[in-house]
């Protein structure tokens, strides 16, 4: 009969932190792509079976009053590595025979807002938008301090990030006890590994869309547009059929960024079915003569529709450029948040 308590190696008033804390200890040491010994991969699986029996709170009460055949029969049985993935994030396939044990590779980042983690060592990875469209992998070394015979100590552990497509600034993985050693606590703190997303000379990105600004002249805001944009997956043809107003965005469907899924591992690439990306919007902006000579103002006069001003008698004046629009629009919305901040005061 297994004894689910000794394979962990802990006792049986354990608490549910302390399970953790030996589960992770075990899994790590006896993972059978890290550990090559020929009986790894069966403690492992015991060890993996030892911790889904004991951090259920029902199923380890049958255990301990029924003993192991209890749990054992009609209980599906749990994937010692889709367990040890789901917890750790962590992927040691593809590392090679000779993999040191202070390396780690990572298979995804989450999205969890850095706001929600507790204090911790931060680490950034910087990444360009190209990087984020196609998944890249990154990988680098991070000295920390750590307990030693002498008192505290440095150590480099080298991580391997595998950065899926579609990835965000802020997406992250949490290393728990990856960071510093804090001497008043007797442990180390947790790593936050954190994608810091590079400014891109051309395209903004909001959520999975990805916006463009674009010039076009007068005659093809009225006429049509026909033009390429560089894409991050080639040249684009973008046709626009309709009249071009000022301060008008069109928008291409499923141009934009990829959407990363959470099931979805760095080599598998996209499904390819066009709801996994988000769109690409254009920013047009029409580029207005300088000046007309007075042949093509009456030639436009004959060929446009011109309003009928009926003739006042009144005093002739000229009008002459002051500001866009925009820039007004600007002004009144920044003189509003002054004028509520001072409400608030």
């Amino acid at each position: 009969m297994k004894d689910f308590y000794k394979i962990l190696e802990i006792n049986k008033s354990s608490t549910e932190n302390e399970i953790k804390k030996a589960y992770k200890k075990l899994a790590f040491k006896y993972h059978p792509d890290k550990n090559k010994s020929p009986d790894a991969e069966s403690k492992f699986r015991d060890i993996s079976e030892a911790y889904d029996i004991l951090m259920d709170a029902d199923k380890r009460r049958m255990y301990d009053n029924f003993g192991y055949e209890a749990v054992s029969g009609e209980m599906p049985q749990v994937n010692p590595l889709d367990l040890f993935q789901s917890l750790f994030n962590v992927d040691f396939t593809g590392l090679g025979e000779g993999m040191h044990s202070n390396i780690f590779v990572f298979s995804d980042l989450s999205s969890m807002p850095f706001s929600q983690i507790k204090a911790s060592m931060k680490y950034n990875i910087e990444c360009s938008l190209d990087e984020l469209y196609h998944g890249t992998q990154k990988e680098f070394n991070i000295t920390h301090s750590v307990k030693s015979n002498s008192g505290i100590g440095k150590k480099s552990t080298k991580y391997v990030i595998n950065v899926k497509r579609g990835s965000k600034n802020g997406d992250n993985i949490v290393v728990k006890e990856g960071g510093n050693y804090i001497p008043q606590l007797d442990a180390c703190e947790d790593l936050v590994i954190q994608i810091v997303e590079l400014e891109h000379p051309r395209y903004k990105r909001k959520d999975n869309d990805l916006y463009v600004v674009e010039k076009i002249s007068l005659s093809e805001a009225l006429t049509g547009v026909d033009m390429y944009i560089d894409h991050f997956e080639g040249s684009l043809q973008v046709k626009i059929s309709d009249i071009v107003r000022p301060n008008q965005m069109f928008q291409v469907f499923n141009k934009g960024m990829p959407i990363k899924h959470d099931n979805q591992s760095l080599g598998d690439g996209n499904s390819g079915s066009e709801k996994d990306f988000g769109n690409l919007i254009i920013d047009l902006q029409i580029e207005f003569p300088e000046s007309l000579g007075e042949k093509q103002k009456e030639y436009l006069k004959k060929i446009l529709i011109h309003l009928d001003r009926k003739p006042k008698e009144g005093q002739l004046v000229h009008a002459y450029y002051y500001k866009d629009k925009q820039e007004v629009v600007k002004e009144l919305m920044n003189e509003e948040e002054e004028g509520i901040g001072c409400i608030q005061q």
